[in-house]
């Protein structure tokens, strides 16, 4: 335990060099204005960011992205509240309630309770990681090449049957990614694949590009086609007011910012579950435990402060899937472990060992920029708010020029600009269609650890591994088990509309 607060003290340092804590600031300054943007998102931030991370040394690299992620599920609260346009999918709960209580003048009460409820979920999440981190370390002493793939394909499993409207298609999705990462030359089995005899293929493709033009460019050309200003029309609303009472609702509400921060650190460190999950269930663990639900949905501060603080608690959270195992706990994480291996830094079990301190400074940096972002907001945000009405027509094009250049930054090469625009494509078609993009991306970043495990595991273990190993086991069982409740709850679902359907059809 000794090693583990040493490790945690020497990461805060890191966090508060001067080059470091600069392109934190930095991050941050761009993360608050891609949450109060409706439409952008974490994602699509670390997407745009990511050719300038790569440049810097990794404490620098991690910094700048993290410090840009961190933030934004707390400037979307603004948007969602004010206007009641959610600035990403993670704030969808807040609108509920918060958008209630500014149509009746508790604009700034409702603001203040959520800066206020993300700083103590992201600590709650904090104390956790710390205090589970001896115990991870032990588990993952028990890891070979079978837990990890068995671990990467849970991940990917999950991150498929539960994003978007159908299992089908998320594991289609996935498969997909996994066969672009197979992509270029193959050094076990010494011979290229799927390269064409195209040069820019031989060395894999990067995922800078398949990012920007799956992620970043669908939401440019919405916002683009929407010829008005990127919010609509707002309403005279003061945010002003009302800070200490958002302030004294937070610490009235401290048990239940306890357990959602539980509920958001939990839903982070499973792979592929995310923010809005998180989100979700930490806004139904408030109605349910609620001893009155009648307000909720109708203006409830409870219904504020619940989701905030498990959707800024699962950001910490999904860094240790992230690092300790090499699995992306969401697709932000899956682009952060894209930029980590860039600048040299491979995430597994050394980052609980020899890393331990840039690890601690990942973490550190997700706590102090909530911190940091939520006096901000509370001093600015009178004029963050502003930025939700500039017409899209003027911020588009600027975010797409920045974007040509970053996808560039790959491999210098016109091939990064063919990438971005064929994925940008892909994923217009897949947004607009309801074909989720998620899981390819990390079906991608995961098919490389897959692919290597499966072939030394099946080499050192043949087939044996499936019912020897314990570990394996469990996570065989966890994945059929999510999967078939997965299905069956879709199913439900369906008989359910369909009663419904023909019983309004009878009346």
């Amino acid at each position: 335990m000794l090693d583990v607060l040493n490790g945690s003290w020497e990461g805060l340092l890191f966090v508060f060099h001067w080059k470091t804590f600069m392109f934190m600031m930095m991050g941050i300054s761009v993360g608050m204005i891609f949450g109060l943007i409706p439409g952008l998102s974490g994602l699509t931030g670390m997407s745009l960011l990511l050719p300038i991370a790569i440049t810097q040394p990794p404490e620098t690299a991690v910094a700048f992205l993290l410090g840009m992620y961190s933030v934004t599920t707390q400037t979307d609260a603004i948007p969602a509240v004010l206007i009641g346009v959610p600035g990403t999918a993670a704030a969808q709960a807040t609108y509920l309630d918060g958008y209630p209580m500014a149509k009746r003048g508790e604009a700034g009460r409702a603001l203040s309770a959520s800066y206020f409820a993300s700083v103590w979920g992201t600590l709650v999440s904090t104390v956790v990681i710390i205090l589970f981190l001896p115990v991870l370390r032990n588990v993952i002493d028990n890891f070979a090449s079978p837990e990890f793939f068995m671990t990467s394909l849970f991940g990917l499993v999950l991150a498929s049957s539960l994003v978007g409207t159908s299992v089908a298609r998320g594991l289609i999705v996935a498969f997909l990614g996994l066969l672009l990462s197979t992509i270029g030359f193959a050094e076990y089995a010494r011979q290229s694949r799927f390269t064409m005899d195209i040069p820019y293929l031989e060395a894999g493709i990067p995922i800078v590009p398949i990012a920007l033009g799956l992620f970043a460019l669908p939401e440019v050309l919405d916002m683009l086609l929407k010829r008005s200003s990127i919010a609509g029309d707002g309403n005279d609303l003061d945010p002003k007011t009302g800070a200490l009472a958002g302030f004294r609702d937070t610490m009235r509400n401290r048990w239940l910012v306890l357990r959602t921060g539980l509920i958001g650190c939990v839903s982070g460190m499973i792979p592929g579950l995310g923010g809005t999950v998180a989100e979700w269930l930490s806004y139904g663990h408030a109605v349910q435990s609620a001893k009155d639900s009648s307000m909720f949905g109708k203006g409830d501060i409870r219904g504020v402060i619940a989701p905030e603080s498990g959707t800024a608690a699962q950001k910490p959270g999904a860094l240790v899937p992230t690092l300790a195992l090499g699995i992306p706990g969401n697709a932000s994480m899956a682009v952060m472990m894209g930029a980590l291996l860039i600048v040299g830094i491979r995430p597994g079990p050394s980052m609980l060992f020899e890393n331990l301190p840039l690890t601690f400074q990942m973490t550190w940096t997700v706590v102090i920029s909530n911190l940091i972002v939520a006096f901000l907001c509370l001093w600015l945000q009178r004029y963050l708010i502003k930025i939700c009405f500039v017409r899209a027509d003027i911020i588009a094009p600027t975010i797409f020029c920045f974007m040509i250049v970053g996808a560039m930054l790959s491999t210098n090469g016109i091939g990064d600009i063919v990438l971005f625009g064929i994925f940008g494509v892909v994923g217009y078609i897949f947004k607009h269609s309801d074909w989720p993009r998620v899981p390819l991306i990390i079906g991608f970043v995961l098919g490389g650890l897959l692919e290597n495990n499966l072939w030394i595991t099946t080499r050192r273990y043949d087939a044996a591994f499936l019912w020897e190993r314990p570990i394996v086991i469990v996570l065989e069982i966890m994945i059929v088990a999510i999967v078939s409740s997965v299905l069956f709850a879709r199913m439900r679902k369906q008989r359910v509309q369909v009663a419904q359907s023909e019983q309004s059809f009878e009346d």
